[in-house]
Protein backbone atom coordinates (compact mmCIF):
# COMPACT_ATOMS: atom_id res chain seq x y z
CA UNK A 1 0.00 0.00 0.00
CA UNK A 2 3.11 2.23 0.01
CA UNK A 3 6.55 1.95 -1.86
CA UNK A 4 6.10 -0.59 -4.92
CA UNK A 5 8.77 -3.44 -4.07
CA UNK A 6 10.72 -5.20 -6.82
CA UNK A 7 13.52 -7.84 -6.93
CA UNK A 8 15.75 -7.92 -9.78
CA UNK A 9 19.36 -9.02 -10.67
CA UNK A 10 21.83 -6.45 -12.28
CA UNK A 11 24.28 -8.41 -14.84
CA UNK A 12 27.29 -5.93 -16.04
CA UNK A 13 30.28 -7.38 -17.99
CA UNK A 14 33.00 -8.74 -16.25
CA UNK A 15 31.32 -9.04 -12.79
CA UNK A 16 28.94 -11.02 -10.71
CA UNK A 17 25.83 -10.09 -11.05
CA UNK A 18 23.86 -7.96 -8.48
CA UNK A 19 20.49 -9.22 -6.87
CA UNK A 20 18.59 -6.61 -5.56
CA UNK A 21 15.62 -4.80 -4.51
CA UNK A 22 13.97 -1.27 -6.11
CA UNK A 23 11.20 0.27 -4.09
CA UNK A 24 9.18 2.84 -6.31
CA UNK A 25 6.98 5.12 -4.05
CA UNK A 26 4.10 5.12 -5.70
CA UNK A 27 1.77 8.67 -6.21
CA UNK A 28 -1.31 6.86 -4.38
CA UNK A 29 0.51 5.22 -1.66
CA UNK A 30 -0.32 5.50 2.08
CA UNK A 31 2.25 8.11 2.57
CA UNK A 32 2.85 10.14 -0.76
CA UNK A 33 4.17 12.43 -2.21
CA UNK A 34 7.44 10.33 -1.45
CA UNK A 35 10.84 11.14 -1.32
CA UNK A 36 13.47 8.92 -1.60
CA UNK A 37 16.62 10.72 -0.63
CA UNK A 38 15.61 9.80 3.96
CA UNK A 39 15.51 6.48 3.48
CA UNK A 40 19.07 6.52 1.27
CA UNK A 41 20.59 8.58 3.52
CA UNK A 42 19.51 7.37 6.72
CA UNK A 43 20.42 3.12 5.07
CA UNK A 44 23.66 5.00 3.74
CA UNK A 45 25.00 6.87 7.33
CA UNK A 46 24.01 3.86 9.47
CA UNK A 47 26.12 1.13 7.04
CA UNK A 48 29.49 1.97 8.85
CA UNK A 49 27.60 0.76 12.34
CA UNK A 50 28.97 -2.55 13.16
CA UNK A 51 26.49 -5.67 13.40
CA UNK A 52 23.78 -3.80 12.59
CA UNK A 53 21.47 -5.76 9.86
CA UNK A 54 20.57 -3.46 7.38
CA UNK A 55 20.69 -3.69 3.52
CA UNK A 56 23.67 -1.39 1.79
CA UNK A 57 21.65 1.23 -0.27
CA UNK A 58 22.85 1.48 -3.91
CA UNK A 59 21.46 4.41 -5.45
CA UNK A 60 18.30 6.52 -5.45
CA UNK A 61 16.51 9.41 -6.89
CA UNK A 62 13.50 11.85 -6.43
CA UNK A 63 13.45 12.47 -10.60
CA UNK A 64 10.31 11.29 -12.11
CA UNK A 65 11.48 11.65 -15.53
CA UNK A 66 13.29 8.52 -14.83
CA UNK A 67 10.84 5.67 -13.46
CA UNK A 68 8.23 8.26 -12.86
CA UNK A 69 8.35 8.11 -9.09
CA UNK A 70 11.12 8.39 -6.79
CA UNK A 71 12.68 4.95 -6.34
CA UNK A 72 15.90 3.54 -4.05
CA UNK A 73 17.79 0.45 -4.76
CA UNK A 74 19.00 -1.53 -2.28
CA UNK A 75 20.92 -5.05 -1.53
CA UNK A 76 18.38 -7.85 -1.38
CA UNK A 77 18.65 -9.74 1.71
CA UNK A 78 16.99 -13.05 2.69
CA UNK A 79 14.45 -13.97 5.26
CA UNK A 80 11.12 -14.37 6.19
CA UNK A 81 9.08 -11.52 7.55
CA UNK A 82 6.68 -12.73 11.21
CA UNK A 83 3.57 -11.14 11.29
CA UNK A 84 3.02 -8.41 14.17
CA UNK A 85 -0.14 -10.04 14.97
CA UNK A 86 0.31 -13.98 15.61
CA UNK A 87 3.25 -16.29 15.28
CA UNK A 88 4.74 -15.84 18.54
CA UNK A 89 3.97 -19.62 19.81
CA UNK A 90 4.43 -21.34 16.35
CA UNK A 91 8.42 -19.95 16.65
CA UNK A 92 9.39 -21.38 20.11
CA UNK A 93 10.48 -19.40 22.77
CA UNK A 94 14.47 -20.27 21.77
CA UNK A 95 13.78 -17.92 18.66
CA UNK A 96 11.57 -15.41 20.47
CA UNK A 97 14.26 -15.05 22.39
CA UNK A 98 16.87 -14.22 20.17
CA UNK A 99 14.83 -12.46 17.60
CA UNK A 100 14.09 -10.38 20.82
CA UNK A 101 17.62 -9.43 21.98
CA UNK A 102 18.57 -8.82 18.21
CA UNK A 103 15.41 -6.92 17.90
CA UNK A 104 16.37 -4.77 21.44
CA UNK A 105 20.39 -4.40 20.13
CA UNK A 106 19.63 -3.24 16.83
CA UNK A 107 17.42 -0.45 17.53
CA UNK A 108 20.04 0.24 20.11
CA UNK A 109 22.13 0.54 17.59
CA UNK A 110 20.25 3.05 15.45
CA UNK A 111 20.08 5.14 18.45
CA UNK A 112 23.34 5.34 19.89
CA UNK A 113 24.40 5.95 16.46
CA UNK A 114 26.00 9.84 15.71
CA UNK A 115 24.41 11.22 12.91
CA UNK A 116 25.93 14.92 13.88
CA UNK A 117 28.69 14.89 10.59
CA UNK A 118 26.42 13.04 8.45
CA UNK A 119 24.07 14.52 5.47
CA UNK A 120 21.40 13.80 8.27
CA UNK A 121 22.44 16.92 9.67
CA UNK A 122 20.50 19.14 7.35
CA UNK A 123 17.05 17.31 8.56
CA UNK A 124 17.44 19.25 11.63
CA UNK A 125 16.04 21.93 9.65
CA UNK A 126 12.33 21.12 9.91
CA UNK A 127 9.54 21.93 8.05
CA UNK A 128 8.01 23.62 11.29
CA UNK A 129 11.52 25.03 12.14
CA UNK A 130 14.51 23.69 13.78
CA UNK A 131 13.73 19.88 15.72
CA UNK A 132 15.55 20.25 19.06
CA UNK A 133 14.83 18.62 22.17
CA UNK A 134 12.27 20.92 23.37
CA UNK A 135 10.03 21.07 19.88
CA UNK A 136 10.51 17.39 18.74
CA UNK A 137 7.28 15.99 20.44
CA UNK A 138 5.10 19.00 18.72
CA UNK A 139 7.08 18.15 15.41
CA UNK A 140 5.97 14.56 15.43
CA UNK A 141 2.27 15.62 16.81
CA UNK A 142 1.46 18.37 13.81
CA UNK A 143 2.92 15.93 11.28
CA UNK A 144 0.17 13.32 12.20
CA UNK A 145 -1.91 15.95 12.15
CA UNK A 146 -0.66 17.03 9.12
CA UNK A 147 -1.56 13.77 7.62
CA UNK A 148 -5.18 13.01 8.79
CA UNK A 149 -6.09 16.33 7.48
CA UNK A 150 -7.94 17.33 10.87
CA UNK A 151 -10.08 20.09 9.97
CA UNK A 152 -10.77 19.56 6.62
CA UNK A 153 -14.17 17.48 6.66
CA UNK A 154 -15.70 15.44 9.21
CA UNK A 155 -13.18 14.61 11.91
CA UNK A 156 -13.59 11.94 15.31
CA UNK A 157 -13.60 14.82 18.02
CA UNK A 158 -11.01 11.80 19.90
CA UNK A 159 -8.71 13.10 17.00
CA UNK A 160 -8.89 16.67 18.03
CA UNK A 161 -8.86 15.91 21.63
CA UNK A 162 -5.88 13.60 21.62
CA UNK A 163 -4.20 16.40 19.44
CA UNK A 164 -4.43 18.99 22.24
CA UNK A 165 -3.18 16.66 24.82
CA UNK A 166 -0.38 15.81 23.18
CA UNK A 167 0.69 19.27 22.60
CA UNK A 168 -0.26 20.18 26.00
CA UNK A 169 1.79 17.37 27.00
CA UNK A 170 5.09 17.26 25.19
CA UNK A 171 8.21 16.22 26.85
CA UNK A 172 11.34 17.73 26.21
CA UNK A 173 13.60 14.66 24.78
CA UNK A 174 17.36 13.86 26.46
CA UNK A 175 18.77 13.55 23.01
CA UNK A 176 18.02 13.64 19.16
CA UNK A 177 17.90 10.33 17.66
CA UNK A 178 17.68 8.76 14.25
CA UNK A 179 13.95 7.30 14.43
CA UNK A 180 13.37 4.83 11.94
CA UNK A 181 9.53 5.32 12.57
CA UNK A 182 8.20 2.17 11.92
CA UNK A 183 10.11 -0.25 14.14
CA UNK A 184 8.04 -3.46 14.89
CA UNK A 185 7.55 -7.17 14.21
CA UNK A 186 6.80 -7.28 10.57
CA UNK A 187 9.28 -4.93 9.81
CA UNK A 188 12.24 -6.92 9.32
CA UNK A 189 13.62 -10.43 8.04
CA UNK A 190 14.82 -13.74 9.76
CA UNK A 191 16.05 -16.79 8.95
CA UNK A 192 16.84 -19.46 11.92
CA UNK A 193 15.74 -16.80 14.75
CA UNK A 194 18.32 -14.06 13.64
CA UNK A 195 17.55 -10.96 12.24
CA UNK A 196 18.93 -10.41 8.46
CA UNK A 197 17.60 -7.17 8.13
CA UNK A 198 15.74 -4.04 9.00
CA UNK A 199 13.30 -2.79 6.65
CA UNK A 200 10.80 -0.10 5.74
CA UNK A 201 12.70 3.47 6.23
CA UNK A 202 10.40 5.24 4.93
CA UNK A 203 9.32 6.99 7.99
CA UNK A 204 13.00 7.68 9.32
CA UNK A 205 13.36 10.79 10.80
CA UNK A 206 14.90 12.84 13.41
CA UNK A 207 13.33 12.97 17.24
CA UNK A 208 12.92 11.30 20.48
CA UNK A 209 14.08 7.63 20.88
CA UNK A 210 11.15 7.25 22.99
CA UNK A 211 9.27 7.37 19.99
CA UNK A 212 10.39 4.17 18.69
CA UNK A 213 10.32 2.34 22.10
CA UNK A 214 6.51 3.28 22.29
CA UNK A 215 5.68 1.95 18.62
CA UNK A 216 7.61 -0.93 19.06
CA UNK A 217 5.75 -1.78 22.28
CA UNK A 218 2.32 -1.03 20.94
CA UNK A 219 -0.58 -3.97 22.22
CA UNK A 220 -1.45 -4.11 18.71
CA UNK A 221 1.79 -5.59 17.58
CA UNK A 222 2.27 -7.69 20.78
CA UNK A 223 0.61 -10.85 19.04
CA UNK A 224 -1.59 -11.55 22.03
CA UNK A 225 1.44 -11.28 24.83
CA UNK A 226 2.67 -8.72 26.77
CA UNK A 227 6.10 -8.86 25.55
CA UNK A 228 7.49 -6.42 23.35
CA UNK A 229 6.58 -7.79 19.77
CA UNK A 230 5.71 -11.03 21.38
CA UNK A 231 9.37 -11.48 21.66
CA UNK A 232 10.53 -10.31 24.42
CA UNK A 233 10.14 -9.39 27.99
CA UNK A 234 9.33 -5.49 28.50
CA UNK A 235 11.81 -4.92 31.07
CA UNK A 236 15.07 -7.42 29.10
CA UNK A 237 14.49 -5.16 26.09
CA UNK A 238 14.73 -1.40 27.87
CA UNK A 239 17.81 -3.05 29.38
CA UNK A 240 19.69 -4.13 26.60
CA UNK A 241 18.57 -1.15 24.64
CA UNK A 242 20.02 1.10 27.48
CA UNK A 243 23.19 -1.04 27.40
CA UNK A 244 23.64 -0.16 24.00
CA UNK A 245 22.43 3.96 23.89
CA UNK A 246 23.75 4.91 27.42
CA UNK A 247 20.10 6.50 28.01
CA UNK A 248 17.77 5.67 30.26
CA UNK A 249 14.18 4.48 29.42
CA UNK A 250 11.94 7.25 31.14
CA UNK A 251 8.45 5.73 31.83
CA UNK A 252 6.50 8.49 31.58
CA UNK A 253 7.74 9.36 28.30
CA UNK A 254 6.83 6.17 26.87
CA UNK A 255 3.71 6.70 28.17
CA UNK A 256 3.43 9.84 26.54
CA UNK A 257 4.62 8.64 23.13
CA UNK A 258 2.66 5.56 23.16
CA UNK A 259 -0.59 8.52 23.01
CA UNK A 260 1.23 9.57 20.41
CA UNK A 261 2.08 6.63 18.09
CA UNK A 262 -1.43 5.44 18.57
CA UNK A 263 -2.28 8.96 17.00
CA UNK A 264 0.04 8.37 14.45
CA UNK A 265 -1.66 5.26 13.69
CA UNK A 266 -5.31 6.67 13.48
CA UNK A 267 -3.96 8.94 11.37
CA UNK A 268 -2.73 6.64 8.89
CA UNK A 269 -6.32 5.22 9.20
CA UNK A 270 -7.35 8.37 8.44
CA UNK A 271 -5.12 9.22 5.50
CA UNK A 272 -5.87 6.24 3.90
CA UNK A 273 -9.55 6.91 3.78
CA UNK A 274 -9.43 10.10 2.57
CA UNK A 275 -6.99 8.79 -0.39
CA UNK A 276 -10.54 6.90 -1.77
CA UNK A 277 -12.51 9.16 -0.63
CA UNK A 278 -10.91 11.75 -2.94
CA UNK A 279 -9.57 9.72 -5.69
CA UNK A 280 -6.33 9.81 -5.09
CA UNK A 281 -6.15 5.79 -4.76
CA UNK A 282 -8.33 2.98 -6.10
CA UNK A 283 -6.97 0.52 -3.47
CA UNK A 284 -9.85 -1.41 -1.90
CA UNK A 285 -7.16 -2.30 0.52
CA UNK A 286 -7.12 1.41 2.02
CA UNK A 287 -10.17 1.65 1.58
CA UNK A 288 -10.67 -0.71 4.64
CA UNK A 289 -8.65 0.16 6.72
CA UNK A 290 -11.56 2.38 7.86
CA UNK A 291 -12.98 -0.13 9.38
CA UNK A 292 -9.99 -0.31 12.05
CA UNK A 293 -10.12 3.58 13.20
CA UNK A 294 -13.19 2.95 16.06
CA UNK A 295 -11.16 0.18 17.75
CA UNK A 296 -7.92 2.41 17.28
CA UNK A 297 -9.75 5.50 18.62
CA UNK A 298 -10.85 3.27 21.84
CA UNK A 299 -7.06 1.83 21.96
CA UNK A 300 -6.08 5.69 21.90
CA UNK A 301 -8.71 6.66 25.36
CA UNK A 302 -6.95 3.76 27.17
CA UNK A 303 -3.74 5.00 26.47
CA UNK A 304 -4.31 8.72 27.41
CA UNK A 305 -6.37 7.52 30.34
CA UNK A 306 -3.03 5.53 31.49
CA UNK A 307 -0.74 8.27 30.69
CA UNK A 308 -2.34 10.56 33.07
Amino acid sequence: MSWVTIGFIAASPGEAPLELILRVGDPGGLFSPYSSRPEFEALSALSSVRDLPIPKAYEHSDDPSILGAPFVITQCVHGDTPTPWAGADERGETANQSLGHDFADALGAIHAFDWTYTPLAEWVAGSEGPITPQTTALHETHRWVRHANLGVGPTPPQMHYAMRWLEAHAPEAERITIVHGDYRVGNFLQQSGRITAILDWELVHLGDPHADLAWAGLRTFAAGTTRIGGLIDRDVFYSRWQARTGLQVRQDVVRYYEVMVQFKMAAMLMGAMIRVQTGCSRDVRMAAMGFQLTSTLIELNKLIAEAA
